[in-house]
């Protein structure tokens, strides 16, 4: 547990996430996470064709070469830097730590450590602040909010939202249903009840930090 002024992280077992939580990162983050070993040809092609074509943006990395940045490269990915040396780096040891650990490893190593939002480090810690429950606990609608706030964990804050935020942040949630429900995690009527949830209305309000 880390509860220093910079972030608050509480690290847990695999067990203690629920699956659905495991299923929701998976389905907004890496769909092939099963299939690849920490880089995917697949991914990078269909990013690059996306880019090209004035399609919608799409990420190429894997949730491997995500954990590898969050470790390793965290600064230089804050500051949106683009450097090809780095994305080789990343690349090779995504590839090392497929050979050194199993996916479900990987996969918990990453809910613990990925930022969602302002001081909140790991799932456990956001299940807690968002919803008063541990991340063993979480719903299909909330494991779809916080799988939501990686992509950009400061402008979807829950905490900070404009306007404007909240409906992108409820949009992203309801993609990621969407995305649940294609790959087979839930059915369309799970993807519906969920999505008709006033999620937002239902987040705990801030403590400040020096009362967590």
């Amino acid at each position: 547990e880390d509860k220093g002024d910079e972030n608050y992280k509480i690290v847990v077992d695999t067990n203690d996430i629920a699956p659905i939580m495991k299923q929701a990162t998976i389905a907004i983050e890496d769909k092939d996470f099963y299939k690849h070993g920490g880089i995917s040809i697949t991914a990078i092609m269909r990013a690059t064709f996306a880019n090209l074509t004035g399609g919608e943006v799409q990420g190429a990395s894997t949730l491997t070469q995500q954990l590898i940045k969050q470790v390793f490269f965290a600064q230089d990915a804050q500051a949106n830097r683009l450097d090809f040396g780095r994305k080789l780096k990343e690349a090779i040891l995504s590839i090392e730590v497929e050979r050194m650990y199993t996916k479900e490893q990987i996969l918990t190593l990453y809910l613990n450590q990925v930022p969602y939002g302002g001081r909140r480090n790991g799932v456990e810690s956001a299940a807690r602040t968002y919803f008063g429950i541990s991340a063993k606990e979480l719903n299909v609608a909330q494991a779809a909010l916080i799988a939501s706030i990686p992509q950009n964990p400061s402008y979807y804050n829950p905490y900070t939202l404009s306007p404007q935020g909240s409906k992108d942040l409820i949009d992203r949630q309801h993609h990621v249903l969407s995305n649940m429900a294609e790959q087979g995690y839930i059915t369309e009527d799970q993807a519906k009840e969920a999505k008709a949830i006033p999620i937002l209305d239902t987040i705990k309000e801030e403590i400040p930090a020096d009362e967590d």
